[in-house]
């Protein structure tokens, strides 16, 4: 009966996360469709046990998960062979979807918590990702990135508010990267900003009456 269950609510995911993602833009072959419903899967599995998002509706998760993950695409350069670490990743949001869709970026899910970060393991494995790691970490405690090299051409993040990350950006940051935050609005523009400042902010409106959304690029001021 679970199991029946279980395939009823990831055809439901599907069908929302095919509408939510082609309205922002995406087309996506039937083999990385696969891997998103088994992403999606292996989330609410282990959510089950670990507190991996608190969204409930196969609807929520579709659109405010994993569409709105994929969103980060609109602060990418036209070459996407990027290095990218995601900041509070938690269940690999949004670098896991990124990932799926974009092959080519290198990406870091860095997150502290033991039990995400085993969640995360999992998930890549089972995905059979290459290209992507996970760092179990808390950004403040990133300084022996040195070296250029070390460092990342853009940070993204999803879940953490940009007070907490712009004191340690550059612990993180190539000199010429860029950091992308989601958010609900406009970065208040009187704000301390630590070194960096407002490169653009793109408004996209999410599908299923969610809203509009504000992605906002940050770059170190020379």
């Amino acid at each position: 009966m679970f199991h029946v269950e279980q395939e009823e609510n990831t055809d439901k995911f599907l069908e929302f996360f095919a509408e939510s993602t082609k309205k922002l833009g995406f087309s996506f072959q039937e083999a990385i469709l696969e891997k998103f419903q088994l992403y999606y899967k292996e989330l609410s599995t282990w959510n089950r046990s670990v507190n991996l998002t608190g969204l409930q509706t196969e609807q929520e998760q579709a659109v405010l998960l994993f569409a709105d993950s994929l969103a980060g695409f609109l602060a990418f350069p036209n070459n996407s062979s990027l290095s990218l670490i995601d900041i509070g990743t938690g269940g690999g949001f949004p670098g896991i979807p990124l990932k799926i869709a974009f092959p080519s970026l290198q990406v870091t899910l860095m997150e502290p918590r033991g039990n995400k970060t085993a969640f995360l393991h999992t998930a890549i494995g089972k995905l059979e990702l290459t290209g992507i790691s996970v760092l179990q970490k808390r950004l403040e405690a990133c300084k022996s990135f040195k070296d250029e090299e070390d460092k990342w051409d853009m940070a993204i993040c999803k879940a953490v508010s940009l007070e907490v990350i712009l004191p340690y950006i550059k612990y993180v940051l190539k000199e010429d990267g860029r950091l992308v935050v989601f958010r609900s609005t406009n970065i208040e523009h009187t704000q301390d900003m630590k070194g960096m400042i407002i490169e653009k902010e793109m408004p996209y409106e999410l599908p299923y009456g969610f809203g509009t959304r504000v992605l906002s690029v940050l770059k170190h001021v020379p």
